[in-house]
């Protein structure tokens, strides 16, 4: 048993007439949103646009929606700044980004023209005197791209010559998914290169984007309904991107496990860093009865791990400007020493709140245990937030790993066989041997660490680090109970890292930021941003508020599952 102090506290009060609608994420006063558009930072502004239709369901003549902030933090709405109503973008302003051009923000944009060809097109600023760069002009010489037939060019990037290049997505069937090249020394009359980087997980990428992170450069793109990204260099002769390790399309290198995509970055020079937005779209089938559809993501800044070698991601200091100081509570060194499937954290709750958690549990035990939110007081209705580990991850029988497969091995017919074939490949990061399955179509390699799931017919296994003292642990979101709506969706969200345990007493800490706003979640890993997932819930109880503990499986040993610490804060509204 373990105990909490009791304290009454009613956190994420808000004035909303709609209990589901979020209140701290970039969102249209109503109507559809989707990719983030053209970010920038400008004469002491942060811009922000987004794919904005007038109306819930999609369809074309898409507009750019757009709104402002001093701190990237809190948003006022402006007027839309782009719409259809040229022949060359009649049909819709689909996405695009912002570049400085010597000093000037520029915008280019996919047009979706008169007879449905994408063509890149550009606008700048009426009155580079107005700081909300309400109005924007479209060049004379618009379209200014019209082959290959692409769209989503991305933020343009310059050489030591003045020239620029611009990438966006394109895909063929010969050459699979792309990013195109073009150079241009005046921003207006753009050639044709030649694709800087392309592969066959997908036969089309949206939304590439090309930038630098510590003099490393960082491709991504968004291709098979998820978002990746990888470090690698320019050849300088060859002007074509080379991966150093794992590329676009292999799992490891998803930035956000969970409803995010057609991301945007740009570069904040107030923090000196890159920072990444993405569209988290809805999970169900009420969007036309509530009046809106979509929402960004909060923004995160991105850095590279101490090795120089993985990408990570953490919410940006701002958004603890958020946080109303009178709302906080914090618990400390709580124990989960017996299992238990709900144990409720009495007279705390809020569905628009932040939650940092610290946990500290043992190593090299079967465990699974996590924090309950937006839960009614019985627990009927609510949403997991999980850790899950194995004893031996290296061989686990009568386990799945279900999904993010890139090859079947032929001719297996031992789980030993399947296990070599994964050692020997680069890309492979898990496998599983199916004995329900025919001979050549029973071994599977994967190119992340899908989530465990028991099977009776499977021997599984996740490829071991260098280093034995590191094991696997997997994070995750538990939808099943989050609402009732079968047409939402209730499949779970997670993310797998690799810890060494600490060097004081061979105990791992993670330590958690959770944001949750009415219906959207995000789960991050702040201090060493190994984790992202986005997820979206949408309770249908009014007193699923709630926030609860549980602890399916224990450790066999005398350590035990430790909150060192629990935060709680509730969150302001973004909207001045």
């Amino acid at each position: 048993m373990f105990f909490f102090m009791s304290i009454i506290v009613m956190v994420g009060v808000t004035f909303a007439d709609d209990p589901l609608r979020p209140q701290y994420h970039i969102m249209p006063l109503q109507d559809w949103l989707n990719d983030p558009n053209g970010p920038v930072y400008y004469n002491g502004y942060y811009h922000m646009f987004y794919q904005y239709y007038p109306n819930i369901t999609p369809a074309d003549q898409k507009q750019w929606g757009h709104c402002y902030s001093k701190d990237m933090v809190h948003w006022i709405h402006l007027p839309v700044a782009l719409i259809p109503d040229q022949p060359y973008d009649i049909n819709g302003i689909w996405t695009g980004s912002t570049t400085l051009v010597n000093g000037i923000p520029v915008i280019i944009y996919t047009g979706i023209t008169d007879i449905h060809k994408e063509v890149q097109c550009q606008a700048r600023p009426t009155n580079l005197s107005d700081p909300t760069l309400t109005n924007w002009t479209k060049s004379f010489l618009n379209p200014l791209i019209t082959n290959p037939d692409g769209r989503d060019p991305s933020t343009a990037f310059q050489d030591d010559q003045n020239n620029h290049y611009l990438i966006y997505g394109y895909g063929t069937t010969d050459l699979g998914g792309q990013a195109v090249l073009f150079i241009s020394k005046d921003f207006l009359n753009w050639t044709y290169l030649h694709p800087l980087h392309h592969n066959h997980y997908d036969t089309f990428w949206e939304c590439p984007d090309i930038f630098n992170i510590s003099h490393h450069v960082v491709l991504k793109a968004s291709l098979m309904g998820h978002d990746f990204w990888t470090i690698g260099y320019i050849d300088p002769v060859k002007l074509i991107f080379l991966p150093f390790n794992h590329d676009l399309g292999e799992f490891t290198q998803l930035i956000d496990n969970g409803k995010f995509y057609a991301s945007k970055t740009f570069y904040d020079p107030i923090h000196n860093e890159q920072i990444i937005v993405g569209w988290a779209a809805e999970d169900d089938n009420q969007s036309e009865q509530r009046g809106w559809q979509g929402l960004l993501t909060l923004p995160r800044a991105i850095f590279l791990s101490n090795d120089g070698l993985e990408l990570r991601t953490r919410p940006i200091e701002a958004l603890k400007s958020l946080r109303d100081p009178n709302s906080h509570r914090q618990y400390q060194d709580v124990t989960l020493g017996t299992e238990m499937s709900f144990e409720l954290i009495p007279n705390l709750n809020g569905n628009q709140i932040e939650v940092l958690i610290n946990w500290q549990f043992p190593m090299k035990q079967n465990l699974d245990f996590g924090l309950i939110v937006l839960s009614t007081l019985d627990g009927t209705q609510r949403t997991s937030i999980g850790i899950s580990t194995s004893t031996n991850t290296s061989v686990m029988i009568n386990w799945d790993l279900p999904g993010w497969d890139y090859f079947s091995v032929p001719n297996i017919n031992r789980w030993l066989d399947c296990q070599f074939a994964c050692n020997q490949d680069n890309r492979c990061q898990a496998w599983t041997y199916d004995a329900g399955r025919q001979l050549s179509d029973n071994c599977f390699l994967k190119s992340g660490i899908p989530l465990k799931n028991g099977n009776w017919l499977c021997v599984s296994g996740v490829k071991q680090q260098m280093n034995n003292q590191q094991q696997p642990i997997w994070i995750y979101m538990d939808r099943v109970l989050s609402q009732r709506n079968p047409e939402a969706a209730h499949s779970p969200y997670h993310d797998v890292i690799w810890m060494e345990p600490s060097i004081v007493n061979s105990l791992f800490t993670l330590e958690l930021e959770i944001f949750i706003d009415h219906s959207v979640i995000e789960i991050f890993e702040p201090q060493n941003g190994r984790v992202a997932i986005t997820g979206r819930v949408y309770p249908e109880e009014q007193t699923a508020k709630n926030l609860a503990v549980y602890a399916r499986l224990i450790p066999t040993t005398n350590d035990s599952i430790v909150i060192k610490t629990l935060d709680f804060w509730s969150l302001d509204t973004i909207w001045n």
